[in-house]
């Protein structure tokens, strides 16, 4: 999960786990699958701001210890520049198609 868990990431769980029951109660058969994130626009956004900010990052893999001003560093690069967005979309379609280069990083 690329951003800070908070209650709003629960309630498709919840409304999820409601609808099961009913469902279990009703005599159907239920299998619960709970996803929580995909390889959506951030992935994307945080691939290329690596790539930008760590460009040697395959001999030399950064230390990143703060993720959340990693996340709002990309985030703000995301939101400024137009062609770093694009970028960052391209980066997910890519990572989608099993691209090596974004999974390694993905993989970081």
């Amino acid at each position: 999960i690329a951003k800070e868990m908070h209650v709003g990431h629960l309630r498709s769980t919840i409304i999820g786990e409601a609808v099961c029951r009913i469902m279990e109660y009703m005599g159907s058969k239920v299998h619960r699958v709970n996803h929580v994130g995909d390889w959506g626009t951030q992935f994307g956004m945080l691939i290329q701001y690596l790539k930008e900010e760590y460009p040697d990052f395959h001999g030399d893999i950064p230390n990143i210890t703060d993720l959340t001003q990693f996340y709002k560093n990309a985030k703000g690069r995301f939101d400024e520049s137009p062609e770093f967005k694009k970028i960052s979309q391209l980066n997910v379609v890519k990572l989608q198609a099993g691209d090596e280069e974004c999974k390694k990083i993905w993989q970081v």
